[in-house]
């Protein structure tokens, strides 16, 4: 018998490699129609019910001079171009990335061990297949349009911007996707500038821009790839007047922050947040917030990790070195513990937005709290246990059992800029998670990070645009033996209809999938929900739509938290 299903096991193995060696090849597509945009002539691929436009330059290369500079308009290319294949992705680091993040996942959703070994055999590849021919390059402003396969014109747009901390991912992967584009829309997935390429600030950059302002390149990409949506989609039968921006993540703190930019103000139209985080955190490129340093010192810090001197050559010698030496540096995954690592931690903290004066008037926090953003239709939520895939990467089981106050340290880790003036609220509520320690953390982590932070910007912006609508994600996978539970990125699955192969899911997860589809396409259309029966989400009514089993309507799970972090994060304001 056991000769017998070690033949099964080989046979299934050399099944699996030939699927990914075949899945690497070239295969031949059927191209459509020419297109002309206003770059050129534009020839895609059909594919069953979609047509695909593939590596698109929106933005001319950002290498050389123009490093560390807002992004510029493509000047067009000459004869056609056929835009079939995955354009590359943004430097970043590749000696993390996101395989343990992903690694959580599939050692926790309850997977058998023989589907794990395949699926880690068959991710080695997938960094190939979804980085394009060309892997990482600095040259990496593309875009991709995926449309149904009709004549219909006016169609909404929906544009995506992935997660990865602002330091890694891309927009290809499993979000070039036909599912959500079936329900009569155009997708566009977007690549933008990442880590020290996209957000490194220095007095010197600051010194040679017209608007005193340096980082938050890849913030003015995702700015100049709506302005591309604008002046081109129409001829891919869209609707420029209807754009909808939607992201995970980074993704979805980088829908907050467009909301409140003053530069991406009437570029779209409506906003999807999906877990989207630290609402409280502030950089700034000038002056220090709380305990994080400014983006300019950050920067500086990094020109030392460098050996550069700050002269006269500084931004020369800065630009002459190849993007290859500069994407692992800053790259956060590392022990903050470790003292040798600990100046490579801290900056990493600095690739992000930061307000400058210029791209941000005002930190987040102000601007929601104020009621400036952007008046316009706000879908956004988060998942129940957010924390379980993220915080064991930078606080660890070991540690947390060594831990004397954990409930503070989970504290300092969501709010750093205030560590020390821990709410007495959020105390009692950690107490009364019932979960084992470590999981009460990670719970805890979770919904002050993400759940906090959502309802802080819902609830605000309820009173800006009625049309503001809460979800809550709480589908686990579909295994006695995960422990994961509803964890940060799992309804990117369901969104995209796009699951890890073998993940354990039944109908009811095929269910969720469609029902969210219909939910946000028909946001990205209308705007409004509440004819499908949502409650529109604000201070007198907070009720969530849950996606789980029941598909139903709720009052907030964590209202009482969420109650008293809203009422600290006010009050720090004062």
């Amino acid at each position: 018998m056991s000769l017998i299903l070690r033949g099964l096991r080989m046979r299934y193995f050399v099944l699996v490699l030939v699927f990914f060696l075949v899945s690497c090849s070239e295969d031949k597509k059927i191209l459509t129609n020419e297109l002309i945009i206003n770059q050129g002539s534009l020839q895609g691929y059909e594919e069953a019910d979609a047509n695909y436009y593939l590596g698109i330059p929106y933005a001319k290369a950002p290498v050389n001079d123009l490093r560390w500079k807002p992004p510029l308009n493509h000047d067009g290319w000459e004869g056609k171009k056929l835009a079939v294949n995955i354009p590359p992705s943004c430097m970043q680091p590749t000696g993390f990335g996101l395989g343990p993040f992903i690694g959580l996942w599939v050692d926790g959703s309850g997977m058998s061990w023989f589907k794990r070994k395949l699926l880690y055999f068959g991710a080695g590849l997938l960094p190939f297949l979804d980085s394009g021919e060309d892997g990482n390059s600095e040259d990496c402003l593309y875009l991709n349009v995926i449309t149904p396969k009709t004549s219909k014109q006016k169609l909404p747009v929906m544009m995506w911007i992935h997660g990865g901390g602002y330091r890694f991912g891309n927009g290809a992967g499993a979000y070039i996707d036909s599912d959500l584009v079936s329900k009569d829309v155009i997708l566009i997935t977007i690549n933008y500038r990442l880590g020290s390429l996209g957000y490194f600030a220095h007095p010197a950059l600051s010194a040679e821009s017209e608007f005193n302002s340096s980082g938050n390149y890849g913030t003015l990409d995702q700015i100049q790839a709506l302005k591309w949506i604008h002046e081109n989609i129409e001829k891919f039968g869209g609707d420029s007047n209807n754009i909808t921006i939607f992201g995970e993540s980074a993704g979805g703190h980088a829908v907050r922050q467009l909301m409140s930019s003053p530069l991406a103000k009437g570029l779209f139209h409506k906003a999807i947040a999906q877990s989207s985080y630290s609402v409280g955190n502030t950089l700034y490129l000038k002056n220090n917030s709380g305990i994080i340093q400014s983006a300019e010192n950050s920067g500086k810090d990094f020109v030392k990790i460098l050996g550069l001197k700050e002269d006269g050559d500084l931004l020369e010698n800065l630009r002459s070195i190849p993007a290859e030496n500069l994407q692992q540096i800053g790259d956060g995954m590392v022990n903050p513990e470790d003292a040798s690592n600990v100046e490579d931690y801290v900056i990493s903290a600095a690739w992000m937005p930061n307000v400058d004066g210029w791209v941000f008037n005002d930190s987040a926090l102000s601007i929601s709290r104020t009621g400036q953003t952007h008046d316009i239709p706000l879908l956004i939520g988060f998942n129940s246990f957010e924390g379980s895939s993220l915080l064991p990467m930078f606080y660890t089981k070991d540690q947390h059992l060594n831990d004397k106050d954990w409930i503070q340290t989970i504290w300092d880790l969501a709010i750093p800029n205030d560590p020390n003036n821990i709410i007495n609220d959020y105390r009692e509520w950690a107490k009364n998670i019932e979960k084992e320690s470590y999981l009460a953390a990670q719970k805890l982590w979770g919904d002050v990070q993400f759940g906090s932070s959502t309802y802080y910007s819902a609830l605000n912006h309820s009173k800006v645009n009625p049309n503001t609508y809460f979800y809550y994600f709480n589908r686990s996978p579909a295994s006695q033996k995960q422990i994961i539970g509803a964890t940060h990125g799992i309804e990117i699955m369901y969104l995209f209809n796009a699951f890890i192969p073998g993940w354990p899911k039944n109908e009811l997860d095929n269910r969720i999938g469609e029902q969210m589809r219909d939910d946000w396409t028909d946001f990205a259309k209308t705007g409004d929900l509440s004819s499908k029966g949502w409650a529109r989400f604000s201070e007198e009514n907070q009720i969530q739509k849950n996606y789980d089993e029941n598909l139903d309507y709720s009052t907030l799970v964590e209202m009482d938290l969420f109650k008293s972090i809203y009422k600290y994060l006010d009050e720090s304001q004062n």
